[in-house]
């Protein structure tokens, strides 16, 4: 539960002969080590995200008690859906987008009601929001209120947030065309770690920087396909 963002590569080299020690990995999912950081310029207007390889290793997480807070929730919510708010379907079985609220200002009843309506909708979205310029401390308060945080140390995070999980593509031209020599498609599908035993409940993304067309974000429902 910790917000994606756009920031420039973190401070790791690849372990893969498609990468030599001083370029940026693109795949995400290519292995990689602590390094020292490449020379390169920012190219971000949120330099606070610019993610870092921190040795953090966690222990397994034992079984926990968990109480998702869409069940303290207003079933009508009429705390979240105020007058103003306008709430509209992007598609029939999933994805809603909300506009007239901002997420940094809701109170726990709201909050408790958005997990309700995410667990009808799947998916809701949020636009011209003040949420990417709170900082990652209010981020990370911000989803704790949805549950216990899950550790994934795969990719560089923020310094002190290894909670927070950093997409990140510069344009750097070689390693994209090395990303695209075995694939014919930049999409990528996964799960968010549904293998756990207690997998993450509930996921925020937030974009930071994005192109001005192309790099969408698709979400899948499995359970309209199980269906």
């Amino acid at each position: 539960m910790a917000p994606h963002a756009a920031p420039p590569s973190p401070t790791l080299t690849s372990t893969s002969s498609s990468c030599t020690d001083d370029e940026e990995v693109y795949d995400i999912n290519v292995p990689i080590k602590a390094g020292p950081p490449p020379v390169r310029k920012p190219s971000t207007a949120y330099p606070q995200y610019l993610p870092k390889w921190e040795p953090n290793f966690f222990k397994p997480m034992p079984p926990f008690n968990f109480t998702d807070p869409g069940v303290r929730a207003d079933p009508s919510k009429r705390n979240l859906l105020l007058p103003g708010v306008i709430t509209t379907p992007i598609s029939p079985k999933m994805g809603t987008e909300v506009t007239g609220l901002q997420l940094s200002s809701l109170s726990s009843q709201q909050r408790d009601e958005l997990a309700l309506l995410v667990s009808e909708r799947k998916v809701v979205m949020f636009r011209d929001q003040d949420f990417a310029d709170i900082g990652p401390a209010q981020q990370q308060q911000f989803a704790n209120h949805f549950g216990k945080p899950n550790y994934q140390p795969v990719t560089g995070s923020v310094p002190g947030f290894p909670g927070f999980h950093i997409i990140y593509r510069d344009g750097n031209y070689k390693e994209i065309n090395k990303f695209f020599e075995q694939k014919s498609s930049a999409s990528i599908w996964h799960h968010d770690v549904s293998y756990e035993r207690q997998p993450p409940g509930y996921v925020v993304l937030c974009m930071l920087q994005c192109p001005e067309v192309g790099g969408d974000t698709v979400v899948a429902s499995m359970t309209e396909a199980y269906k």
